[in-house]
């Protein structure tokens, strides 16, 4: 049995998204809820703010995911 954490439930929820505002609408909620420190939280939510394209938020969620599980560089 393979334990996949939350975060990576929300990616999936992303990438399945339409449109950049319905991505926002899974991640954003994800990340005020989350027990990432404080600091990187906010961080995370007002970059997921600013950007402009799905395609973008879907490269920055991944990238969020693999170093939350402790694979980014």
């Amino acid at each position: 049995m393979q334990i996949e954490s939350k975060l990576s439930e929300v990616i999936s929820q992303v990438y399945a998204a339409k449109s950049l505002t319905e991505a926002r609408d899974v991640l954003i909620p994800f990340l005020e809820a989350s027990k990432i420190k404080e600091s990187d939280r906010k961080k995370m939510i007002e970059q997921t703010r600013k950007i402009s394209q799905l395609g973008l938020l879907q490269y920055y969620a991944t990238n969020a995911l693999l170093k939350y599980e402790g694979l980014g560089l």
